[in-house]
């Protein structure tokens, strides 16, 4: 549990970045980190390496086109796009701003155009802080809340920190460790954010959760300069908060289409098996591992799982409306990689279309040349 200040402070200071990733350039991002990732590669040739190290370094590189670009691998492509709302989303309207910036995008406007979603409205307070939970929606692999936070007219509203979800009658852990979210600011004293928390489908969904964190804030004409003359942000951190509520009945009945692709194709000189995506109203899910019966020592698997390199999947419904899935994780094994697309299954899309790195050793100067070399796989 994080209790050091400075710690949290550097929490915070995370989700600025993201806040402000926005005015980076991302052309240039995304080729430096093509060009460090082919720098790895070839420092690492020869080298033994341990699984628990490979795992780390694929989150982390997953972790970081994410932060950074959004999907990893998008070459700096314009923004997924998302199907537009086809109603008011009532008193939820304020969440409309989380499409500019969120890559979940394309779930969050399924889920509300469809009602697939329970109102919860509970409000705690700490002190200058004050938090809501507006609304949930859950399924079998994730749940995710809608909320906002605030302060008063005394200190800047920042962030949320140490946010975690545990079954209220148990005290059971939710998050495996895979929790992500996003938060924009209408004003100086109010956030609207989302947090998704993965979970397990072979553990049943709890009938009320707990979930727990604390708020951020910028204290104002407050904090040492640097040795360059720039100002340093202090912050102030509620107390612990908590907030309690149920889950709707609705989100226990199983919704998840499991499609077995069992495809198998050449990358990079390997072969590569898709075995399966499993789709819900919150998540789509895809899974690779090397081909059936491919004897591979440690390097290879090593390098298999560094050229699989996703981009989004093209989701067509029976109308001919296309919606861009956005990647937004994905976590390595030793025998593969499984990835995390934004999904609108809610929308009863009749094809799928995953799209890939084609030329994953390839580093691009030009972005178009990058999309020439697209690899597709046809999902359903």
């Amino acid at each position: 549990m994080t209790t050091n200040p400075e710690e949290k402070a550097l929490l915070a200071d995370a989700y600025q970045v993201k806040r402000e990733k926005q005015q980076w350039n991302p052309a240039d991002t995304t080729v430096a980190i093509q060009r460090g990732l082919a720098k790895g590669r070839t420092k690492r040739s020869g080298r033994t390496v341990h699984i628990k190290w490979i795992t780390a370094v694929l989150v982390t590189a997953l972790a970081a086109g994410w932060f950074l670009l959004g999907p990893l691998g998008s070459y700096g492509q314009e923004q997924a796009t998302y199907t537009e709302p086809v109603t008011h989303w009532g008193v939820l309207e304020p969440f409309r701003g989380l499409l500019t910036s969120d890559m979940d995008r394309a779930t969050i406007t399924s889920t509300l155009n469809h009602g697939y979603v329970q109102l919860v409205d509970r409000t705690v307070t700490s002190g200058i802080y004050q938090f809501t939970v507006n609304a949930v929606m859950a399924d079998e692999n994730r749940i995710t809340v809608l909320y906002t936070a605030k302060t008063d007219a005394s200190q800047e509203m920042y962030s949320t920190v140490d946010m975690k979800m545990t079954d209220a009658s148990t005290g059971y852990l939710l998050d495996n460790g895979s929790a992500g979210g996003v938060h924009f600011s209408k004003d100086k004293y109010t956030i609207y954010g989302r947090n998704t928390i993965e979970r397990s489908r072979n553990k049943l969904l709890p009938e009320q959760v707990n979930l727990q964190f604390q708020l951020s804030s910028v204290v104002p004409d407050v904090g040492d300069y640097t040795d360059k003359g720039e100002k340093e942000r202090k912050y102030q951190f509620s107390k612990k908060m908590n907030v309690s509520f149920p889950l709707d009945p609705k989100f226990s009945i199983p919704k998840t289409e499991v499609i077995n692709v069992n495809r198998t194709f050449t990358l990079g000189g390997y072969e590569i098996f898709l075995s399966e995506v499993e789709v819900s109203p919150l998540v789509t899910r895809v899974k690779f591992v090397r081909a059936p019966d491919q004897e591979i020592d440690y390097k290879t698997k090593l390098s298999l799982n560094e050229i699989v390199r996703p981009i989004e999947i093209i989701s067509t419904s029976r109308n001919g409306k296309q919606t861009k899935l956005s990647m937004v994780g994905g976590s390595g094994s030793e025998d593969g990689m499984m990835y995390s697309f934004s999904s609108n299954l809610l929308d009863h899309p009749e094809s799928m279309v995953l799209k890939l790195s084609g030329k994953p050793d390839k580093v691009y100067d030009d972005l178009q040349e990058a999309k020439n070399d697209e690899l597709e796989i046809k999902i359903k």
